[in-house]
């Protein structure tokens, strides 16, 4: 240590210390401008930080450019060095560099202290808090806060910011703004994960080490716009690469999205997988790859896929596709192996650093700290017995414990858990003997892959003959489960409910399992490797099959229960709350008993599950599995086959196609008059009813309702359900009075119900019937009403519907502008995700009539050129909104074009592609 770090050490607080940092805010774009005016400039606020931090008995300890990281002994006297740092760059004339502006962030905590410098969560903490802030702003995190309260100085205080996440995914905190009488009092909103596009998901332990890794990775990122991050299993991947995205969030202006694939059974379900992460629908029709690209051409965004390596093909045809159609996507994946694809660069995730064998032997704990491999045992070790502690006498056998596991991260939190159960020294034994077993030899030649796999043998072999069976029964759950879900796939004779109650807790103790809380619940799951290991060990002990039938018995079982809810309640929440958490279960269970020939109660699950397809706006996903399970049924089962059929009409009105939702429909009538079941009667009758309504075949319509009202059995979401269509019916015969007094009848009481998405569509049929009345301002206030909770909420269907009406009703008021905003938000609001949707042609239409109202019909008869051809190839027919704003531009269009170029031009729309029609509705064009 030279003579100054030491002096500079010596004085340096330690125990618990005030940590203050500070930074200039944009002083890159100055630097830029007028390089020798910046020089000045900052060696003169350099003179103003440290006469502030002195004055206060705070030190400097590090400065990066222009960037102060000062340690207090005291809490009060870092806030008021703040203070007076921020007041005195305040009064300076720093005009020459178009002024400064200095942000601070102020955090308490334990940190190592070495060679002058700190080290530890306390220090990340505070650099985090800093990130968020905004020149000018001083920002005290909650432990601070609390100490301070009393001792704040004159005429300062405290303004609460609530609870924001910081980008070290761990735990959220409680953030506070310095107000003083000289200090900037407002701000835009913290620049937190809370308040950024993204999905990045909060994780329960800290991150240790990695601060390398992390700025190498956003290098590559910087200079490629594909890197993998690949690697042994348990070294990593998954949350560093979370750590650099949440690092990077800034610069992404459409966010950064993590999709996880490792609960995926089959790389066709990747596409949909990215689309739901984003609230985007892709279209039943064509492929659904060229779809997902086709609706993120304009983002700029980065995605991190992880676990690529179950279906390293598939992913990499996904990726491939994304990156040659989306120039603005950047993409961070995750795998064991390479990508091989044209661009991509790699980044081998290493082992967490470790000393050398021999340095180990000479280090203090207090030196050893600074590995991070030992630094992470000791941490998970603390947590997992708090008796627990590094010190000289117990170092060394860690550091041998994390060698002899390589530095993978995986490995040493498995080890560290174990501290409950053994001393340091018995693990290191434990180690030894297994690992001599498993390698046969020198371990530096074998893959880190099988090293890992050794440990979770050694793990496994720890278990008890209860624990292995549970262990192994879980395996089939894809993504998680909760306590019921194990109690009805592994309990039996061999483990009973009340032993698995235990057995389970022990699981969870030995981090086996991971619990997980939700709001008002717990939720289980394996990791991603001991998930895979669980399952082998399921295959060899011949279990898979008795395993896999339990749990489609399970989900059945489960959402039958939820089902008999909804209908008794009237309100689906809790049912399509269940289905989102339960969707990659449901995709792997639905498959298996396909592959299984399990036809029979895979499509009494698939039944019970009904609509949620498109509530998640996943249609082509359920049309495809009805699809397949109606051919696999056998003709002896009409109920089925009728149930199956009304649930596969169903997603095909929502997805515009109501001609083949009324062929669909049919047939299921055929089949349920054939079963003689009362439920399923009804229930397809309603399902021919909706697509003759949206067809204009109002007296079949009528027929249908009539004889399902006559056979309907009590239950409130069904009468819902038809009563809605009713409203319909009568709103498009004419019978106006009917449909508003329906429609405020169903609001209401959906809204009495807690059922957000009924109270929506009731709310929003009501405007188009207040608008075919000629209320058009009513329906466009309760348009503007809707919107906020929707644009928060995750059903792109209704908030397309809604967006395209309201579209229709500005035009009838001549609001041209907002009718054009309205429509191209519609088509940016998933809906081109389907490009060739009947929501993406109403707009397209009513675009096309602002366009003709703007003088620009040769434009305006090309959109609706293409508005016919799709329209005709889904069977649709216009409704009241449409009729108006279709009679209102064919006017136009007959009066300033000649027949001959009229239905040329036409042609021209009909032959457009579903892209190139939305390019040109979206065209900009002077008012």
């Amino acid at each position: 240590m030279s003579a100054t770090s030491r002096e500079r050490s010596e004085a340096l607080p330690t125990g618990t210390v005030t940590f203050a940092f500070t930074d200039i805010e944009g002083s890159t774009a100055r630097w830029e401008r007028d390089r020798a005016a910046m020089q000045a400039a900052v060696r003169r606020h350099d003179e103003l930080m440290r006469a502030s931090i002195s004055a206060r008995d705070g030190v400097v300890f590090k400065t990066i450019g222009d960037a102060f990281c000062a340690a207090f002994a005291r809490p009060d006297d870092a806030v008021a060095a703040m203070l007076d740092a921020q007041s005195a760059i305040a009064a300076e004339d720093f005009s020459a560099v178009d002024g400064l502006r200095v942000r601070a962030a102020i955090h308490t905590g334990t940190a190592d202290e070495r060679d002058g410098d700190y080290f530890g969560p306390a220090v990340n903490r505070v650099a985090r808090l800093l990130a968020i802030g905004y020149g000018g702003q001083v920002l005290v995190s909650g432990v601070t806060a609390d100490l301070v309260q009393d001792e704040l100085p004159t005429r300062a205080s405290l303004r609460d910011l609530g609870e924001h996440r910081l980008r070290d995914l761990a735990r959220p905190e409680c953030v506070y703004q310095l107000v003083a009488p000289q200090l900037i009092a407002d701000f835009p909103a913290l620049r937190s994960l809370d308040t950024l596009p993204n999905n990045l998901p909060l994780q329960l332990k800290s991150f240790v080490g990695r601060e390398r890794e992390i700025a190498a990775i956003a290098a590559l990122i910087e200079k490629h716009r594909l890197v993998t991050l690949v690697g042994s299993g348990g070294v990593g991947k998954t949350r560093t690469s979370l750590q650099v995205a949440a690092n990077l969030l800034d610069g992404s202006g459409d966010g950064v999205w993590f999709i996880e694939l490792a609960p995926l059974s089959a790389g066709e379900y990747i596409a949909t997988t990215v689309a739901h992460a984003l609230g985007l629908t892709l279209s039943a029709e064509g492929d659904t790859i060229a779809n997902l690209v086709n609706a993120l051409k304009t983002k700029r965004a980065l995605f991190v896929f992880d676990n690529c390596e179950h279906m390293v093909e598939a992913a990499s045809r996904t990726i491939a596709a994304i990156l040659r159609g989306c120039p603005q996507v950047k993409i961070i994946a995750s795998s064991r192996q390479g990508l091989g694809l044209d661009g991509e660069a790699t980044f081998r995730m290493p082992s967490l650093v470790l000393p050398g064998k021999d340095e180990a032997k000479c280090l203090p704990a207090s030196d050893l700290m600074q590995y991070a491999a030992i630094a992470l045992f000791a941490e998970r070790a603390g947590a997992a017995n708090d008796a627990f502690s590094l010190t000289d006498d117990n170092a060394q056998v860690v550091a041998e414990i994390c060698r002899r596991l390589d530095g993978i991260p995986l490995a040493i939190e498995l080890a560290a858990s174990r501290v409950k159960m053994f001393a340091p020294s018995q693990i290191r034994e434990r180690l030894d003997e297994r690992f001599r077993m498993l390698t046969g030899g020198s371990r530096d030649v074998l893959p880190r892959q099988q090293t890992l796999r050794a440990l979770i043998d050694w793990s496994h072999e720890l278990l008890d003959e209860r624990e292995r069976l549970l262990f192994r029964r879980l395996g089939v759950f894809v993504n998680g489960f909760t306590y019921e879900g194990s109690i009805a796939v592994a309990s039996g004779e061999d483990l009973d409910e009340y032993e698995l109650f235990d057995v389970l807790g022990s699981l969870v103790d030995k981090s086996l399992v991971l619990a997980e809380p939700q709001a008002d619940s717990v939720r289980y799951r394996l990791l991603e490797s001991t998930r895979a290991y669980a399952s082998e060990k399921l295959e060899h002990a011949g279990e898979r099959e008795l395993v896999a039938r339990r749990h489609l018995r399970y989900l059945r079982d489960r959402f039958a229960d939820l089902w008999s809810k909804t209908e008794r309640t009237g309100n689906p929440t809790d049912f399509l709350e269940a289905f989102a958490a339960e969707l990659e279960d449901l995709r792997y269970a639905l498959d298996a008993a396909l592959a299984r020939s399990d036809v029979i109660e895979g499509a009494e699950l698939l039944i019970f599950v009904e609509r949620c397809w498109t509530n998640l706006a996943l249609d082509p996903e359920g049309i495809r599995l009805c699809e397949q399970y109606l051919a696999a049924l056998p003709e002896s089962d009409p109920r089925l086959l009728a149930n199956l059929s009304s649930n596969l009409a169903f997603m095909h009105v929502q997805s515009g196609q109501s001609a083949i939702a009324s062929r669909v429909a049919s047939e299921a009538v055929i089949h349920a008059r054939a079963s003689g079941d009362a439920e399923a009667l009804p229930n397809a009758l309603r399902a021919l009813g909706m697509a003759a309504t949206r067809l204009q075949r109002f007296d079949d319509a009528e027929v249908a309702f009539a004889e399902a009202e006559a056979s309907l059995s009590v239950s409130r979401y069904r009468r819902f359900s038809l009563l809605l269509e009713r409203a319909v019916l009568s709103h498009l015969t004419g019978d106006l009075e009917t449909a508003v007094r329906v429609n405020e009848q169903l609001w209401k009481e959906q809204r009495s119900l807690g059922n957000f998405r009924g109270e929506m569509v009731a709310y929003g049929s009501l405007a188009e019937v207040e608008h075919a009345r000629g209320n058009t301002r009513r329906a466009i206030d309760i348009a503007h009403e809707m919107l906020p909770a929707l644009r928060t909420g995750k059903d792109r269907g209704v908030l397309a519907n809604t967006l395209q009406n309201l579209a229709g009703y500005l035009l009838v008021v001549d609001d041209i502008p907002g009718a054009i905003s309205a429509a191209r938000e519609c088509i940016g609001t998933g809906a081109t995700s389907e490009p060739d949707h009947v929501s993406v042609g109403i707009a397209i239409e009513h675009l096309a009539l602002a366009h003709a109202l703007r003088g620009e019909r040769a434009r305006a008869a090309r959109e609706e050129g293409y508005c016919n051809a799709l329209f005709d190839r889904n069977g649709f027919r216009r409704e009241s909104t449409e009729r108006l704003t279709n009679d209102r531009l064919m006017t136009l269009l007959r009066e300033g074009l000649a027949p001959d170029e009229l239905t040329r031009l036409f042609a021209e729309g009909s032959s457009l592609t579903a892209e190139a029609a939305i390019a040109l509705a979206l065209e900009d064009s002077n008012p």
